[in-house]
């Protein structure tokens, strides 16, 4: 792998799911992130055991999704994912089963959400991903605007439902209630098969203590926070 792994952290990256027969095209790998781990690579295998290991990312990524269209049909695959924290590496994840859709076959992803059958078919959720957030400086000071660039990304052959975005200031990289809500917008949908930069501005909170915070992007496919695909990044506050 060339990833030096540190014998003496416990945590591995969780909650791994491939889709099983959903897309013919790609097989879609999903996972969570640790607190404090905002870099990721992806590793497939033929077998649990790790057999004919390749990696499938090129370098270090801050997306918590990939995409593998160079998956064949009629195999089966096994997924599996390495976090860092930018210094030490968790050890290499549990190994999760993907494949692409068969022909004789329509299969639904348990992990996806149905939405109305009659508008998307085969009980499949069309949603948005945040591939990348990009801040224009990494230190602000509280009170002050910060430029955001979020590459969002639309997979699916159909247009996206509405999609909610929402950008929270957070004390590490897993969205929850606690965190502190910057802004909230509301868009129709996405074009299918779309790749977008958006730009926009948020103001920090005057009372935020001197340290290290996370901009968290959230989009949540018709206004539903709990499906909702994330994306962040690190920036720093000083004393005013």
């Amino acid at each position: 792998m060339g990833v030096g792994m540190d014998s003496n952290q416990s945590n591995t990256i969780a909650n791994i799911n491939a889709s099983d027969g959903v897309y013919d095209k790609f097989v879609l790998i999903r996972w969570e992130a640790l607190e404090h781990t905002g870099n990721f690579r992806l590793f497939r295998a033929l077998s649990t055991t790790g057999a004919s290991m390749q990696e499938l990312t090129k370098n270090w990524q801050k997306s918590t999704w990939f995409c593998d269209y160079s998956a064949e049909k009629g195999r089966d695959y096994y997924y599996a994912v390495l976090g860092s924290d930018g210094k030490t590496s968790t050890p290499l994840s549990g190994f999760d089963k993907g494949f692409l859709k068969k022909d004789d076959k329509v299969a639904n992803d348990e992990s996806l959400s149905a939405v109305t059958p009659d508008k998307y078919a085969s009980g499949k959720q069309i949603f948005v991903l945040v591939s990348d957030v990009v801040a224009d400086s990494s230190t602000y000071k509280a009170g002050t605007a910060a430029q955001l660039l979020i590459g969002l990304q639309n997979i699916f052959d159909e247009p996206t439902p509405r999609t909610d975005i929402r950008i929270y200031l957070s004390s590490d990289t897993v969205w929850d209630f606690d965190d502190k809500l910057l802004i909230y917008k509301v868009y129709s949908g996405f074009p299918a098969n779309m790749k977008v930069p958006l730009a926009e501005t948020v103001l920090l909170p005057v009372d935020l203590l001197s340290g290290t915070y996370h901009v968290l992007v959230v989009a949540a496919p018709e206004g539903n926070i709990l499906n909702a695909k994330t994306g962040s990044t690190m920036i720093n506050i000083s004393g005013q």
